[in-house]
């Protein structure tokens, strides 16, 4: 009989020892086979060459009954209990099964099949998991691709922007510069001439009392001649040391005055306008422009709302729109999203009115009536301008017309929530509509209504 390598691990069904050449009965044991007694201890029959297992003694019929089986690596394809390939599974106990396995008493009422056919269902589960994965995978990696080029798009916007504000104080900064230095130029030019007109008047009075000096010394020398001597003179000379009014010159032109006068109070304004510039600046950063859209669930039901939620117009035929305590009832109101409790918020509304339409367009707390009776006054948190073709009105407490010529075509709402402004003009030529002042508690939505066919308004920006 051929000898196979011994097998780590695997016993021997007679010494207990490991494994050395080991052959296996068709019984299932497993011996060394230097632990085999000599065939005629094992019962070899000529005629049929039966040979007995020295454990159980049980007949096989075969060319010969103790044959090599290499065991291959235990617990990979063969198992390790008979040392029988593997050839079944038991979906119950989720085990490898040999043919003795296999028909041994713990696995007789167990669904059992053949391996390939056994691991086919999980490799298709598998499979399918697997193109899950990779589906999922493709997609993720396709959403980081689009959102990595958004990102990218977003960060060249604010590069571009960087450079903006770069190059725009930089404008600034040179335009500052050119004005300080023409002012400076003009100052240094009326310093000059100042000086000029200071030295021409030094000048001319030098001259003067150099000239009275001169009559000085003259006089003095005449008032000691003798009396002959002087009174001989005295015609000629009278007239000529008669007193003269001296006529002092200006100092300064009057024309070099209004010039410095002018310029001193051009100055004089700088810090109030560059204080006034900074503020205007600030305000101006500090300001939220972001986007406002309607909020469908305050929606009145009169009222029918664009996909972007950017326009609403009026319609006579009412909504069916599910009941929720964020909807008003009775007045064709929408609020605006997001709500304000802090800061500086701008947003723009076209307004389009139809025959004998207005609409309405303010902020309004958060408290607001939205059932039953409504009124538009401050007083019950509404702070808005009515505008229709019949009367124009905001809403304070009583209310307050408005003379306007026309209705505007674009509403800008300007709020300063810590001020307590709400301040609303025509968003076109930068008119001023009305201007409320509050204290604002809570907070503050942007309010809009609108009413009769063919009235709309639309979020601009």
């Amino acid at each position: 009989m051929p000898s196979t390598p011994s097998h780590k691990g695997a016993a021997c069904s007679e010494c207990k020892g490991p494994l050395e050449e080991s052959v296996t009965a068709t019984c299932g044991h497993t011996f060394c086979r230097h632990c085999l007694p000599p065939p005629s201890q094992m019962g070899a029959q000529p005629s049929g060459r039966v040979l007995l297992c020295p454990l159980c003694k049980e007949k096989e019929q075969t060319e010969t009954i103790l044959v090599p089986v290499p065991l291959g690596p235990l617990g990979e394809t063969y198992c390790e209990e008979h040392g029988e390939k593997i050839y079944f599974f038991c979906e119950n106990d989720a085990e490898f099964l040999c043919v003795f396995c296999r028909e041994g008493p713990s696995h007789q009422a167990h669904v059992v099949g053949f391996l390939d056919e056994a691991i086919q269902p999980y490799r298709d589960r598998l499979r399918s998991r697997l193109e899950a994965l990779r589906t999922e995978r493709d997609e993720i990696e396709d959403m980081k691709s689009r959102e990595d080029q958004k990102l990218q798009v977003l960060l060249t916007q604010i590069e571009s922007k960087k450079q903006q504000v770069e190059a725009a104080f930089e404008r600034l900064q040179q335009e500052l510069g050119e004005h300080q230095r023409l002012l400076l130029a003009r100052l240094t030019e009326l310093e000059q001439q100042v000086w000029k007109e200071r030295g021409e008047y030094i000048s001319k009075l030098s001259e003067e009392v150099t000239r009275l000096g001169a009559q000085v010394k003259e006089l003095e020398e005449k008032s000691q001649q003798p009396a002959s001597e002087l009174l001989q003179d005295v015609r000629v000379n009278q007239s000529r040391y008669e007193m003269t009014t001296f006529v002092s010159p200006e100092a300064i032109s009057p024309d070099l005055v209004k010039k410095i006068r002018d310029l001193h109070r051009k100055i004089l304004t700088l810090p109030e306008m560059m204080r006034a510039f900074s503020e205007n600046l600030v305000h101006h950063l500090e300001t939220d422009t972001g986007v406002v859209t309607l909020d469908p669930q305050t929606a009145s039901q009169s009222l029918v709302l664009s996909e972007d939620r950017k326009s609403v117009k009026y319609t006579r035929r009412k909504q069916n729109l599910p009941d929720s305590r964020l909807r008003f009832e009775g007045l064709p109101v929408v609020l605006g999203s997001p709500g304000f409790s802090s800061g500086r918020h701008r947003w723009q509304v076209e307004v389009q009115l139809g025959d004998g339409g207005g609409c309405t367009v303010g902020v309004v707390g958060e408290e607001v009536r939205r059932k039953g009776k409504q009124s538009l006054s401050a007083e019950e948190g509404v702070w808005a301008v009515i505008l229709s073709h019949q009367q124009c009105w905001a809403s304070t407490s009583p209310g307050t017309d408005l003379p306007l010529s026309e209705i505007p075509r674009l509403v800008g709402v300007a709020l300063d929530y810590e001020a307590g402004s709400l301040a609303l003009l025509d968003a076109e030529t930068q008119a001023p509509i009305f201007t409320f002042t509050a204290s604002f508690s809570g907070k503050v939505y942007p309010f809009f209504a609108v009413w009769k066919k063919g009235s709309c308004l639309t979020l601009k920006g």
